[in-house]
């Protein structure tokens, strides 16, 4: 595999990875720390009436384990150029067009929730 291909395959990975985690703090309501700022402490338990922002905390866990996720594909590339195995460009490029549709899919999801639990429609 080129290294522009694998640089791209990489890439479109991450990005997908990164979405879908992201979205997987929703779906399973995983506990992440909270930031509260006008304490400028983190803390792990939301607390009643204090304003805080998951945000950042949700990014971190999407980023560590979209980062995670492109590690493990990276090794598995690796292994099947030792093996003399290769994607093909036609392979490339429909896992780049399923990227983008779960990445679309993702942005979707994130931007309806956000609308609804802000009450902004």
């Amino acid at each position: 595999m080129k290294k522009s291909d694998m640089t791209y395959v990489l890439c479109t990975v991450f990005a997908a990875a990164t979405s879908v985690f992201y979205c997987c703090t929703r779906w399973f309501y995983i506990p992440l720390p909270r930031y509260y700022p006008l304490e400028h402490v983190w803390k792990w338990a939301k607390e009643p009436g204090a304003p805080s922002q998951a945000w950042y905390g949700m990014q971190a866990f999407a980023f560590v384990c979209g980062g995670i996720a492109t590690l493990v594909v990276y090794v598995v590339l690796k292994r099947m150029a030792q093996k003399k195995t290769e994607l093909g460009p036609s392979e490339v490029r429909w896992l780049g067009v399923a990227a983008t549709i779960l990445i679309m899919v993702c942005m979707a999801y994130i931007l309806i929730y956000e609308f609804c639990e802000w009450r902004v429609l």
